[in-house]
């Protein structure tokens, strides 16, 4: 890859190269209209350009948006037998 880029999920720090949307396990948790829609969009060398579509970016805002409303809530610690003592 030439050029660092995260996967666009919400807290993702994986690399993928710039063409893609996101990293496997983030891409296959998006709906599959969506993710079909994302290729429907999507313009060949428009990471180059860094002008896509605005179909598009609307579509990437509804992945943003579903990405953000799927982030999984931290569970709370385990209550342990030792906190007492500390």
């Amino acid at each position: 890859m030439s050029e660092a880029h995260n996967c666009h999920w919400l807290g993702c720090q994986r690399h993928v190269p710039p063409k893609l949307w996101g990293c496997a396990p983030h891409w296959f948790t998006l709906p599959k209209d969506i993710r079909d829609r994302i290729w429907a969009a999507y313009v060949p060398g428009q990471e180059l350009t860094k002008a896509p579509s605005d179909a598009y970016l609307a579509v990437a805002r509804e992945a943003h948006e579903f990405a953000r409303s799927h982030v999984p809530a931290k569970r709370p610690s385990p209550a342990s037998h030792q906190a007492p003592l500390f």
